[in-house]
């Protein structure tokens, strides 16, 4: 992947042995916005009468890597 992940967002293992593994940080921020997006009211039930299921939830999912990605961003500039 080309982007700026953040890294891993909860390293473990010894990475002299290639062993920080686990999900970036870009992916946990990404799966934050997702959860709050399920949580919050009627979002589950506004599939845009344009779109079919799987286009909305590609759409969406585009969404959250931009909030991911702008979290980074403001992070970084901290």
């Amino acid at each position: 992947m080309d982007k700026k992940d953040g890294g891993h967002a909860f390293p473990h293992g010894d990475p002299t042995n290639g062993g920080d593994i686990g999900m970036t940080l870009r992916d946990y921020f990404a799966a934050k916005a997702l959860a709050g997006w399920w949580s919050s009211s009627d979002s589950m039930c506004a599939l845009p009468k344009d779109k079919t299921l799987p286009e909305f939830q590609t759409e969406a999912c585009a969404r959250f890597y931009e909030w991911a990605d702008a979290m980074l961003a403001a992070r970084s500039a901290s």
